[in-house]
């Protein structure tokens, strides 16, 4: 507004000649302090010192009104309790003996002159510094989940026949959506170093014959090449069915089949895989299958609640994941107040002397873990959150004081903390259990491990796990960095 206010008036004999000046032109008007239309990004740090100057005038002009209206009801308290004037001389010894009222005021502290006013201009201030210092740490994300390289990235590795799309047309709506295994080549070298690790657990004194690895060379992504001991036999995963029920949670969100905000479900799925708990884990399944856990059944109406419950088995073994069962929950479950299976659980479970148990192979949890990673696993996105709740810190600060950590004993702990770890734990009374995805900051070693071990030998020692792992880790860092080209 201050362009032309040294602008000479107009006259109508002398024509009209464009002003020349030296001063900024009017597009300079802007504040250099503010951002342009550029789309320059603004300071964060300008603009919290602006935020907090604001609230600085704001609490200090507050003060000083509350002050001046302190001092005017003070005044007026002195004159309301002063004497009536009257002729006669003020009394001397009342003057000299007791001091005056403002004396009295001079003596009190700054605390004491605080009301409930400034009180909460101060509290408002603390909070609004306190909301401004610590909006870098609440803003900051952690690190992407590294994702394996393909040849044909977010797509299956075998394309599929015309006769697999026709067989696709009479599957459930409620299935996994890669239907084909990943396309793996066996690798010699890979075989050997299992072989050496089946040969730590025996030098351990522990049985062979309940032993189970996968592993799988994800560090070329030319050829990923994989190899196994009992790697196709069925073993109790003990909370490892919690992956699978990770992702069949998230099928069944993205199909519409969970009708609920993701939200809701939050705090469930964090517990369920980073602590393994199984109260959460209790309801992401009935959530799953819509079904609930309580008194026996008969009938036409325990028929029903089976079919939903072994939906879930059907969900993967439409894929290809061949006689996985992964229907029963897993005890003790603290808020329905069962150290065991009751009920229609226990029904589910069937004869008592053979149990109808969980059983996954060690194929099957590293394939989960394979098309998560490759973020084929029912989505991109839903891969990467699934990633995200995989994902641990191998720092020794971060899991030795935590009793419920899953890395002491088990293949994490071993490891350097400074390497990308994501991982899904069993353990019970009887067995030992993990599937984990390892990569290291440079490259040179990206691997998938799978280890069940379905014998209470493997659960009372805590030295198998971390020595295999190491061995593997090891041998496959030695070798040079496999080029993409």
């Amino acid at each position: 507004m201050q362009v032309d206010r040294r602008r000479p008036p107009i006259r109508p004999q002398r024509p009209i000649q464009p002003r020349q000046s030296s001063s900024r032109p009017v597009q300079s008007r802007q504040s250099s302090s503010r951002p342009v239309a550029s789309g320059r990004p603004i300071d964060f740090w300008q603009k919290s010192v602006s935020i907090l100057k604001i609230i600085y005038v704001y609490l200090r002009s507050s003060a000083l009104y509350l002050r001046s209206l302190y001092r005017e009801k003070m005044d007026a308290r002195s004159l309301t309790q002063s004497p009536p004037q009257s002729s006669q001389r003020p009394v001397r010894r009342r003057q000299s003996s007791q001091p005056p009222v403002q004396s009295r005021r001079r003596v009190r502290t700054k605390f004491s002159r605080l009301k409930y006013g400034n009180i909460l201009c101060l509290v408002a201030g603390a909070i609004a510094l306190f909301w401004i210092v610590t909006i870098p740490f609440r803003i900051r994300r952690p690190p992407e989940p590294p994702v394996i390289l393909t040849q044909e990235p977010l797509s299956p590795p075998i394309i599929q026949t015309p006769e697999s799309l026709v067989e696709r047309q009479s599957e459930p709506t409620f299935s996994y959506n890669i239907k084909t295994p990943p396309n793996l080549v066996y690798s010699q070298e890979l075989q050997g170093i299992v072989d050496e690790s089946v040969k730590i657990a025996i030098g351990k004194g522990l049985p062979a014959e309940q032993l189970s690895i996968t592993l799988i060379d994800v560090s070329n992504p030319q050829a990923h090449s994989f190899a196994g001991y009992q790697n196709q036999s069925l073993r109790f995963p003990a909370s490892v069915a919690k992956l699978f029920w990770m992702a069949a949670f998230y099928s069944a969100k993205e199909k519409g089949i969970i009708t609920q905000k993701e939200s809701a479900f939050k705090n469930d799925l964090e517990q369920m895989i980073g602590i393994s708990n199984n109260d959460a884990a209790s309801r992401i399944l009935d959530k799953i299958t819509d079904t609930k856990s309580g008194v026996r059944l008969a009938g036409e109406e325990l028929q029903t609640w089976l079919q939903k419950r072994t939906q879930i088995n059907s969900f993967f073994q439409s894929a290809g994941y061949n006689d996985i069962r992964i229907s029963t929950k897993n005890y003790p479950i603290y808020y329905l107040k069962q150290e065991g299976p009751l009920g229609r659980d226990l029904q589910l479970r069937g004869d008592a002397s053979q149990p109808i148990r969980n059983q996954v192979t060690s194929d099957q949890a590293a394939r989960l873990i394979y098309e998560i990673y490759t973020r084929q696993a029912v989505s991109s996105i839903a891969s990467r959150k699934m990633a995200y709740l995989l994902t641990r810190d191998l720092d020794p600060k971060a899991w030795k004081n935590d009793p419920t950590n899953s890395i002491k004993g088990f293949l994490g702990e071993s490891l350097p903390s400074k390497i990308y770890f994501g991982s899904k734990v069993g353990y019970t009374s009887k067995s030992r259990s993990e599937v984990a995805f390892v990569r290291t900051l440079d490259d040179r070693a990206i691997y998938i491990l799978a280890v069940f071990a379905d014998d209470p030998a493997y659960s009372k020692d805590e030295t198998a796990f971390p020595a295999i792992s190491r061995y593997v880790f090891d041998r496959l860092n030695a070798r040079e960095i496999k080029s993409s080209q």
